[in-house]
């Protein structure tokens, strides 16, 4: 039974990844699965749950390839008894562990579900986007805590996807990268984003740190 429900949720994944949620069936699925529907309704009940457990899947899968056992999202307790160094120290960890995952062929499903995400209806969208809360908060805490800035205002969140947007852009240009300085090898072209990357940062929280916001 656990292998079929794995089995239809890995095809659902690359189904709704290509035709988002109100593009695909569950007919497709199920097909591609070499299942049947009573498959579906057994272990999922409906679509709108099938969709959400596979979200919950996906998202599971990216956290264990990404973090592994150094998972670094913690309780809202320990995070506000972070010292400042040790929130640093945090922030610089996340930050080179997202340069080194990449935009990696296992993530691309989850990534494509993103990108169907304002073609779907009001609740799905909502659903969706609600998985992405701990992915969210936890920067946002942690930002706070070095920046001083309030969790309610629009400048941390402006300044949190400054920081992380480092990463994505790096990630979109990073074959170009590598054309251009043809010398590097792919090791040293990712510590020289890791390095750019965190010096860019560093700017960023000294600027708060001295007060000049």
């Amino acid at each position: 039974m656990k292998d079929t429900r794995t089995k239809i949720l890995r095809v659902a994944a690359r189904v709704f990844a290509q035709k988002g949620f109100s593009g695909a069936s569950v007919r497709d699925i199920v097909s591609a699965a070499g299942e049947n529907v009573s498959a579906v309704n057994y272990h999922f009940g409906s679509k709108q749950k099938l969709y959400q457990a596979t979200l919950e899947y996906l998202l599971h899968s990216f956290r264990r390839r990404l973090w592994g056992k150094n998972e670094p999202f913690l309780s809202d307790d320990a995070l506000e008894n972070l010292s400042y160094g040790r929130a640093l120290e945090r922030l610089h960890y996340v930050l080179d562990r997202l340069i080194e995952q990449g935009l990696r062929r296992e993530h691309l499903p989850l990534e494509r579900i993103f990108t169907h995400v304002e073609l779907e209806s009001a609740p799905m969208r909502k659903m969706l986007l609600s998985y992405m809360i701990p992915f969210q908060e936890q920067p946002l805490k942690i930002m706070e805590k070095l920046t001083g800035l309030k969790r309610t205002s629009t400048e941390l969140v402006f300044v949190t996807h400054a920081i992380f947007s480092q990463v994505a852009f790096s990630e979109c240009h990073r074959v170009a990268m590598g054309q251009i300085l043809g010398s590097l090898s792919k090791q040293q072209l990712q510590e020289k984003i890791k390095k750019t990357v965190w010096n860019n940062t560093l700017a960023i929280l000294n600027s708060y740190k001295k007060g000049n916001k």
